[in-house]
């Protein structure tokens, strides 16, 4: 059975996952901590990335490098771009692109090297991943997360959607530029600084690789959430609910 990499960005968001893990060691490498075990039933290497497109990407390649994992999945959170996504929906992600990328002369988004603006994911992982956040919602999304966090937080029936995840080294808070996103990048959901560039590095490496986001904001919400009380107390059970399942799917 080969190893899986799973990333998160921040504590909060590995915290409960690493409470699970069995048969756990820790290994630190380049300031991260990299926890290895086993994680509802299955060989996993888990670690926080930190925020950014330069320090995903070094996790990664130290996944594929010094752990010789054979897949990865990156879960958190992110802003919704798709009018029709609010706090709490779920994306996963088909294609990737870096939305602060731009060369002169090249086409929007293109990496040099590459040659493309977007980068497909693991079909196979990206359809688990789609049924697992789906089966979590219904399943048991209420058992983990209280019915007054979800109110507080205007969650009624989250849904999850495929579509593209735009990475940059910005955080995206204002509407002219969400409306310059929706309206340049390809079938965009959401928006946030991570995903593009583990997807570059799984790419290069042919590492198969799925994506999940859980909305903390949406364009078209005008509630203000706590975005650190949204973490504690609802994505990252998401978060957990949604790896657990996806790796209970997993043969």
């Amino acid at each position: 059975m080969m190893t899986i990499g799973i990333i998160c960005a921040m504590d909060e968001e590995i915290e409960l996952l690493t409470q699970d893990m069995q048969s756990e060691q820790v290994q630190t490498i380049a300031g991260r901590n990299f926890y290895i075990g086993t994680l509802y039933g299955k060989q996993t290497v888990l670690v926080k990335s930190h925020i950014g497109k330069v320090a995903a990407a070094l996790t990664a390649s130290l996944l594929i490098d010094h752990f010789c994992v054979g897949s990865i999945i990156f879960s958190g959170t992110a802003g919704g771009i798709d009018p029709t996504l609010h706090v709490g929906d779920a994306v996963i992600g088909d294609l990737t692109c870096q939305h602060d990328f731009k060369v002169p002369g090249d086409p929007l988004f293109q990496i040099p090297v590459l040659k493309k603006s977007y980068l497909k994911s693991d079909c196979t992982l990206t359809q688990l991943a789609f049924e697992a956040v789906n089966d979590y919602i219904l399943h048991e999304m209420l058992l983990d997360i209280p019915e007054k966090h979800l109110k507080a937080f205007h969650i009624q029936t989250p849904k999850a959607v495929i579509g593209t995840i735009a990475s940059g080294d910005e955080f995206i808070c204002d509407k002219e530029k969400n409306q310059w996103l929706y309206e340049h990048v390809q079938n965009i959901k959401c928006v946030e600084m991570e995903g593009a560039a583990v997807a570059q590095v799984c790419y290069e490496f042919q590492i198969p690789f799925a994506i999940i986001r859980i909305i903390s904001d949406g364009a078209n919400d005008d509630t203000h959430i706590d975005f650190d009380l949204f973490i504690e107390e609802a994505a990252r059970y998401f978060t957990k609910g949604a790896i657990k399942t996806l790796l209970n799917k997993l043969s």
